[in-house]
């Protein structure tokens, strides 16, 4: 059987020195690929440079200063109150307090605490077929060391002279004129006792209606 051929050792010189002329190298090839991952850790952050200080600014304040004095007033203005106007669909009355006088001024004189209207009147309203009555007016009173309590309207004949020294009457409220007119009348209270009297006059007022015929 013939055998291979085999390279003598003369040859294996000669091909070796040929390849390191030509620059070939022979490198290991593995069948198995590999990654490397690479970690990149900074380094910690130095002490932050010192930066030059501007010049200083004081703290502003808005307050005034030492010894300074602000001070803002406000002057509210007193309201006087006025009486009280009664209303209604049929137009109510206004009353209004007239002054008190006394003939003597001792502490057995007799004492008004009060006279005023506690039901404001109405004149007549409506139409003739539906016509609205008016209303009375009703006052009141309260008086201390009295002997007779009277009351007057419209003048100073006194219409009765035997009321209690705390009490009501209503009177009627006669109206005359137009639309638009104002009906007035006056009530006055006298108190009386054996060391003098005492009066208070009170007018009362309500507005006029026309009571159309339809």
């Amino acid at each position: 059987m013939p055998g291979r051929a085999l390279l003598r050792p003369a040859a294996v010189v000669v091909l070796a020195t040929a390849l390191a002329a030509s620059g070939c190298t022979s490198t290991a090839t593995s069948s198995t690929e590999s990654t490397a991952s690479t970690t990149v850790t900074e380094a910690p952050a130095g002490p932050p440079t010192p930066t030059p200080a501007d010049g200083g600014t004081g703290d502003s304040g808005s307050g005034p200063g030492p010894g300074a004095t602000a001070s803002t007033g406000a002057t509210g203005g007193g309201s006087t109150g006025g009486g009280s106007t009664g209303g209604g669909a049929k137009g109510g009355g206004t009353g209004s307090s007239g002054g008190q006088s006394g003939t003597k001024s001792t502490s057995n004189a007799p004492t008004i605490t009060y006279f005023r209207v506690a039901d404001k009147p109405f004149c007549p309203a409506g139409t003739n077929i539906n016509p609205i009555a008016g209303g009375p007016v009703l006052v009141e009173w309260r008086v201390t060391n009295v002997d007779s309590v009277a009351l007057s309207i419209d003048g100073p004949g006194i219409y009765a002279d035997d009321y209690p020294s705390a009490g009501s009457e209503a009177f009627l409220f006669p109206c005359s004129g137009g639309e638009g007119d104002i009906q007035k009348h006056t009530y006055t209270l006298t108190a009386r006792n054996s060391h003098g009297k005492q009066t208070k006059t009170i007018v009362v007022s309500a507005p006029v209606h026309d009571v159309p015929t339809v």
